[in-house]
């Protein structure tokens, strides 16, 4: 959260920006189960190398389950679907996006923030990405 009386080096609706155009520079799947993401970005949180990444993203905790903290994007999402930048899927009771940016839009939105942040979300997305692969070779049958 923003210490009172001054400015994030990047907002809620930046942080989701700049994620998804990480995303699209990179490759990676441009579908994001919107609540999954909010869970699983959630272990990256207090992470030393990541946390000037959350400054202005709220954390929720859940006092009875661990399954039920994640951090809030909620607002960036609306922003999201307000400027087009993503589609809004609905699949049954999941609300999922699509990143709706192409390479070019994407390195143009990378060029607008700092080098460390970007190379900050381009590590972040790379272990969002090898931990979701790592989770999926587990449930495969040899």
């Amino acid at each position: 959260m923003v210490k009172e009386g001054t400015r994030p080096s990047i907002s809620n609706y930046g942080f989701l920006r700049l994620f998804s155009a990480s995303t699209i520079a990179q490759g990676l799947n441009p579908i994001i189960e919107n609540h999954q993401l909010e869970k699983d970005l959630y272990n990256y949180y207090g992470r030393a190398e990541y946390h000037f990444l959350f400054e202005d993203v709220d954390l929720h905790k859940d006092k009875f389950s661990r399954d039920g903290n994640y951090v809030d994007l909620n607002t960036a999402f609306q922003l999201g679907y307000a400027n087009e930048f993503l589609l809004m899927l609905q699949d049954g009771y999941k609300l999922q996006s699509v990143i709706n940016i192409t390479k070019e839009q994407a390195k143009d939105i990378l060029s607008s923030f700092e080098v460390e942040q970007v190379n900050a979300m381009n590590d972040l997305c790379n272990e969002l990405n090898n931990s979701k692969i790592q989770e999926s070779n587990r449930f495969v049958k040899r």
